[in-house]
């Protein structure tokens, strides 16, 4: 049985963000495809250095396209007992929610990026299209280190980080 007090949100990016990507992907497939079908058709477009250039660059322009639609455009944010664990793509971060020393809505994301690029220690969890989130302050010595989160909901999320904060604190035998 699960936790009451566990929150789990799946951040996606918007609608216009995937199917710009889905665009991208299906215009350098495409024209990977047909000029590799027009070659084997009729007369090559492009022969010798030139074609192995041009399949090369579509084919990687399809790839990191593709790359980036599986990795960047997910955001997995699990609230349990003691932790706060993001995932986006391949990298993932457990925030121990005892350091955490500040918590608050977000500015929005224009204002995140400004203070990103001027300040030291700062940690951005977006996917692409979402512009509100959490700011998290965390203490670990010798620096504090901000930490921006994307979410939909970031009144739940808050919410959800306080509940698993205050649980926390409780003693396993005592009653609320």
């Amino acid at each position: 049985m699960t936790n009451p007090k566990d929150y789990f949100e799946s951040v996606r990016a918007s609608g216009r963000t995937l199917g710009f990507l889905g665009l991208l992907l299906g215009a350098s497939g495409g024209i990977l495809t047909g000029v590799a079908v027009k070659g084997l058709v009729d007369e090559p477009l492009v022969t010798g250095t030139n074609a192995v250039v041009f399949y090369l660059a579509f084919a990687a322009s399809s790839v990191i396209t593709l790359f980036v639609m599986l990795n960047y455009t997910t955001l997995n944010i699990r609230v349990d007992e003691d932790n706060l664990k993001i995932t986006l793509g391949m990298k993932s971060k457990t925030i121990s929610l005892g350091s955490i020393v500040s918590a608050t809505v977000a500015q929005p994301k224009s204002r995140m990026t400004r203070v990103a690029s001027k300040q030291g220690n700062i940690q951005m969890w977006s996917v692409l299209g979402v512009n509100t989130g959490i700011e998290l302050t965390t203490s670990s010595e010798p620096n504090a280190t901000t930490t921006f989160i994307a979410s939909k909901d970031p009144e739940a999320l808050l919410e959800a980080m306080g509940s698993a904060r205050e649980g926390s604190d409780e003693e396993p035998g005592s009653t609320s």
